[in-house]
């Protein structure tokens, strides 16, 4: 499309140029026509769209880091990296059990989707979020990653062919509940995720480089249209004319632009609540319509789905957030617990409440 509008411009400029124009004539000024000019243009557009074509996966990364955010944070902290944090993985014919510090979660094999994999990775899709287990082929000898393969090819995706490990067991005391998040309740943590720090500084860069950029058009326009045109004054009797029409139009587009990055922010507030709408209620239909169960007690919370379980110490927790009646506990890690209050009688809801504050530092947030 680009080269395509380019040569366009090309011949466009040609045909404008003066006197009558026709095929014929065309032919006859193409012997005299010099090529260096468009095929310069030609193949510096064609090398920065190579370029950004090489570069997209380093964009893609920097895109998903900012909706993450700070490392250490669950996405919102700005301050401590905790560094590596050691996983255990085992596949045996229950299912996969993961093992971390203050973390064992078991999902059964009928909840395990089909292996995927690329040059450098292992990807183990799960039913339970979004996100995969992904493991590095690096780190892998050859006998794990083929055993990884055997497991997932005769397994995933089937009935289990051992029973699967015992849920932790919980004391009398324990605050039991049975919750679904209802799209509502979706929208503020997609929020949360797009309105992180590193999200703010990547959509402030985004709108910094989209200024610069189509500022430079107009010089970058006009120098294209002196270098096809093919009755171009001398390049040293051009240049003073060409700074010169640039100083004095320059602010034109730069004022456009701006009004335009302007017009984006103020709507982007909205754009992007409509977005976690139509997002939330997208996750709202894919997720399965069972309940989950969660245990909190003071050894940490216990939740349960489907099969699967897992076991979340309260260590694992940096801080709690409340957002409306909706609880949320970012981890180590970028992942999080969203917990609504609603889900609980009152006297559970003030023991939960006790609970996370006794173990869970808090910040408040705004609806």
């Amino acid at each position: 499309m680009v080269w395509f509008f380019i040569l366009l411009g090309a011949v466009s400029g040609w045909a404008t140029s003066g006197g009558r124009r026709s095929l014929s004539a065309f032919w006859r000024d193409l012997s005299g026509f010099d090529p260096l000019p468009l095929a310069a243009y030609l193949v510096l557009i064609t090398l920065a769209l190579l370029a950004f074509y090489a570069l997209h996966p380093w964009f893609a990364r920097r895109r998903v880091r900012a909706l993450m955010g700070p490392p250490g944070g669950g996405g919102q902290d700005s301050g401590h990296d905790p560094g590596p944090v050691p996983v255990r993985y085992r596949l045996d014919g229950a299912g996969l059990t993961q093992t971390a510090p203050h973390l064992v979660g078991f999902v059964p094999w009928p909840r395990i989707r089909d292996l995927a994999e690329d040059r450098h990775h292992l990807f183990l899709p799960t039913e339970i979020g979004d996100v995969p287990i992904v493991l590095p082929k690096a780190s892998l000898s050859p006998e794990s990653a083929a055993g990884i393969r055997r497991w997932m090819q005769a397994c995933a995706g089937r009935t289990a062919p051992t029973a699967p490990p015992a849920e932790p067991a919980t004391g009398p005391e324990a605050v039991r509940a049975t919750m679904r998040l209802t799209p509502e309740e979706r929208v503020p943590i997609i929020l949360r995720a797009l309105e992180n720090p590193l999200a703010r500084r990547a959509r402030l860069t985004g709108a910094a480089a989209w200024l610069v950029g189509l500022t430079l058009l107009y010089p970058a326009l006009l120098a294209m249209l002196w270098a096809v045109d093919p009755d171009r004054v001398p390049f040293s009797d051009a240049l003073p004319l060409f700074v010169e029409m640039v100083a004095s139009d320059f602010w034109k587009p730069a004022i456009g632009v701006a009004v335009v990055i302007a017009l984006f922010f103020a709507a982007h507030p909205f754009a992007r609540r409509w977005l976690a709408r139509e997002l939330a209620a997208q996750l709202d239909a894919e997720e399965s319509p069972a309940e989950a169960e969660i245990v909190i007690d003071e050894a940490g919370l216990t939740t349960a789905k489907d099969g699967a379980h897992a076991h979340l110490g309260w260590p694992l927790f940096r801080r709690r957030e409340r957002i409306g009646d909706l609880m949320i506990l970012p981890m180590r890690w970028d992942e999080m617990l969203p917990v609504p209050l609603r889900i609980f009688e009152p006297e559970a809801r003030a023991r939960f409440e006790a609970l996370a504050e006794r173990h869970v530092p808090t910040e408040t947030r705004a609806q």
